[in-house]
């Protein structure tokens, strides 16, 4: 694996061993695990949407279920629940301030602060992005984007790009 080999080479060991999904789930739900190499978008494509990343804000994130447990009480009965830090305490706070925050200047304001945390905090380390994808639209397809998000998060493709205007000619 590119990364195991890259960090060898600075000192830094590690096993990778795949597993099933559903046994990855029960061992992080259990607070089994010590890591977990996943595929994400991250890179503040729509971290405002998807903070998983950032803080333990859903059971999603990987890493610090029972903080997630805390933040979310009854959203997963197998979750042991333990309070966060107070530093990852005021990340939720922050958060549940930008979901009741129309005004998007004061959204960005709480996001940066957010963001500052997690860097210091180090919950993920994101190594790369996806590459970019393609797809292909017959010539008498219409209104269909240049170009679209392709998720299997928070924007499921084509649903984002109103496919209800597309139409042939």
């Amino acid at each position: 694996m590119l990364v195991q080999g890259h960090w060898q080479k600075v000192g830094i060991e590690m096993q990778v061993k795949a597993e099933d999904r559903a046994l990855l789930y029960t061992r992080k739900d259990a607070n089994e695990h010590d890591a977990v190499l996943w595929g994400g978008d991250g890179g503040l494509k729509d971290g405002i949407v998807e903070m998983r990343y950032y803080f333990p804000y859903s059971f999603e994130s990987n890493f610090a279920q029972a903080w997630t447990a805390w933040y979310n009480p009854g959203g997963n009965p197998r979750t042991q629940p333990e309070e966060p830090p107070a530093i990852t305490r005021k990340q939720m706070e922050l958060y549940d301030q930008i979901k009741v925050t129309p005004d998007e200047g004061k959204q960005v304001e709480l996001m940066k602060q957010i963001l500052e945390i997690a860097a210091d905090q180090f919950y993920c380390i994101g190594v790369s992005l996806p590459a970019n994808g393609y797809g292909i639209v017959k010539n008498n397809f219409r209104n269909v984007p240049e170009r679209m998000f392709s998720s299997g998060g928070p924007y499921l493709n084509p649903a984002v790009t109103n496919p209800s205007q597309y139409f042939f000619q």
